[in-house]
C-alpha cells in the first residue's frame, strides 16, 4: 500500500465517496475527505497531506479562496483543482495561486492515474 496522504475536498458526498474508492483501488491507503473549507483547514492542521484534490465550488468559501489558505497552512502539499467548469479564467487563476494542476469533472480513474504519474506519485 502507498503511504501518500491525500485529502479530497468536495461538498458533494457522492464525489467524495467515488474519489476515495478510486484512490484506494489505486493503492492509496490514507485518503481523507472534507465537505467544506472549514473542515479542510482543520484537517491540514493535523495531517501533512501530500496531495489535495480541491473542488472550486464550495459552499462558504470557494476553492480558489481556500487554495490561498492551503498554500500558507500546508505549503508542502500539492493541490489540484477539480471543477465541472473548465473556464480558462479558473484554470489560469488556480495555477497562478499555486495549484499543481486542474482536473475537469467528472473525474475518471484514467484522469487520476494520468495526474498521479505527471505529479510523480507512483
Amino acid at each position: 500500500m502507498n503511504q501518500t496522504n491525500i485529502l479530497v475536498i468536495d461538498d458533494v458526498e457522492a464525489i467524495r465517496i467515488f474519489l476515495s474508492l478510486v484512490l484506494k483501488r489505486m493503492g492509496y491507503e490514507f485518503v481523507e475527505t472534507a465537505d467544506s473549507a472549514e473542515v479542510a483547514l482543520e484537517q491540514v492542521q493535523q495531517v501533512a497531506f501530500d496531495l489535495i484534490l480541491l473542488d472550486i465550488n464550495l459552499p462558504s468559501m470557494n476553492g480558489l479562496e481556500l487554495l490561498k489558505h492551503l498554500r500558507i497552512k500546508s505549503p508542502n502539499s500539492k493541490v489540484v483543482m477539480c471543477s465541472a467548469s473548465s473556464s480558462d479564467d479558473n484554470i489560469r487563476q488556480a495555477i497562478a495561486d499555486g495549484a499543481e494542476g486542474f482536473l475537469v469533472k467528472p473525474v475518471t480513474p484514467t484522469s487520476l492515474v494520468s495526474l498521479f504519474h505527471r505529479l510523480g506519485f507512483e
